[in-house]
Protein backbone atom coordinates (compact mmCIF):
# COMPACT_ATOMS: atom_id res chain seq x y z
CA UNK A 1 0.00 0.00 0.00
CA UNK A 2 2.95 2.54 0.61
CA UNK A 3 4.21 1.64 -2.22
CA UNK A 4 1.37 2.35 -4.67
CA UNK A 5 1.47 5.62 -2.69
CA UNK A 6 4.58 6.76 -2.66
CA UNK A 7 4.57 5.53 -6.97
CA UNK A 8 1.50 7.73 -7.47
CA UNK A 9 3.16 10.91 -5.23
CA UNK A 10 6.59 10.56 -7.79
CA UNK A 11 4.10 10.54 -10.90
CA UNK A 12 2.34 13.52 -9.94
CA UNK A 13 5.78 15.66 -9.27
CA UNK A 14 7.36 14.44 -12.71
CA UNK A 15 4.14 15.54 -14.68
CA UNK A 16 4.26 18.88 -12.31
CA UNK A 17 8.16 19.31 -13.08
CA UNK A 18 7.84 18.80 -17.06
CA UNK A 19 4.60 21.13 -17.39
CA UNK A 20 4.93 23.45 -19.92
CA UNK A 21 4.29 27.09 -18.22
CA UNK A 22 1.69 29.67 -19.01
CA UNK A 23 1.91 33.02 -20.45
CA UNK A 24 -0.32 36.16 -20.97
CA UNK A 25 -0.90 36.88 -24.40
CA UNK A 26 0.95 40.46 -24.56
CA UNK A 27 -1.31 43.38 -25.52
CA UNK A 28 -1.26 44.31 -29.06
CA UNK A 29 2.35 45.95 -29.77
CA UNK A 30 3.42 44.90 -26.44
CA UNK A 31 5.68 42.05 -27.57
CA UNK A 32 9.15 41.43 -26.77
CA UNK A 33 10.57 41.10 -30.16
CA UNK A 34 11.64 36.75 -31.16
CA UNK A 35 14.26 37.10 -32.47
CA UNK A 36 15.74 38.57 -28.86
CA UNK A 37 14.93 35.02 -27.47
CA UNK A 38 16.26 33.45 -30.59
CA UNK A 39 19.90 35.16 -30.32
CA UNK A 40 19.77 34.33 -27.10
CA UNK A 41 20.06 30.84 -27.05
CA UNK A 42 22.10 30.68 -29.77
CA UNK A 43 24.63 33.16 -27.83
CA UNK A 44 24.89 30.74 -25.47
CA UNK A 45 26.04 27.93 -28.45
CA UNK A 46 22.54 26.63 -29.09
CA UNK A 47 21.26 25.68 -32.02
CA UNK A 48 17.66 26.67 -33.15
CA UNK A 49 15.78 24.07 -34.95
CA UNK A 50 12.33 25.72 -35.19
CA UNK A 51 9.79 28.58 -33.27
CA UNK A 52 6.46 28.52 -32.19
CA UNK A 53 3.64 29.84 -29.70
CA UNK A 54 2.47 27.58 -27.53
CA UNK A 55 -0.73 26.31 -26.51
CA UNK A 56 0.14 28.86 -23.36
CA UNK A 57 1.20 31.86 -25.17
CA UNK A 58 4.34 31.68 -24.47
CA UNK A 59 7.46 31.58 -27.31
CA UNK A 60 8.40 28.20 -27.57
CA UNK A 61 12.12 27.50 -29.64
CA UNK A 62 12.93 23.86 -30.24
CA UNK A 63 16.38 23.37 -30.69
CA UNK A 64 19.76 21.52 -29.19
CA UNK A 65 22.48 23.09 -26.76
CA UNK A 66 25.84 20.71 -26.25
CA UNK A 67 23.70 17.74 -27.70
CA UNK A 68 21.03 17.86 -25.78
CA UNK A 69 17.22 18.32 -27.94
CA UNK A 70 15.58 20.69 -25.57
CA UNK A 71 12.40 22.82 -25.80
CA UNK A 72 12.92 26.57 -24.47
CA UNK A 73 10.19 29.05 -23.29
CA UNK A 74 9.74 32.78 -23.37
CA UNK A 75 7.41 35.41 -21.92
CA UNK A 76 6.42 37.23 -24.93
CA UNK A 77 6.08 40.52 -23.29
CA UNK A 78 9.17 40.41 -21.50
CA UNK A 79 11.28 37.91 -23.34
CA UNK A 80 12.40 36.68 -19.94
CA UNK A 81 13.00 32.82 -19.99
CA UNK A 82 10.71 30.71 -18.29
CA UNK A 83 12.42 27.39 -18.31
CA UNK A 84 14.04 24.45 -20.38
CA UNK A 85 12.83 20.82 -21.13
CA UNK A 86 15.49 18.57 -22.39
CA UNK A 87 13.24 16.95 -25.02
Amino acid sequence: MKFATLAALMTLSATAAFAEPECTAPAEGAAAPVWEAIKAFEDEGGVVRSFKINDGNCNEIYGSLNGTNMEVFFDPTTGEELGRIDA
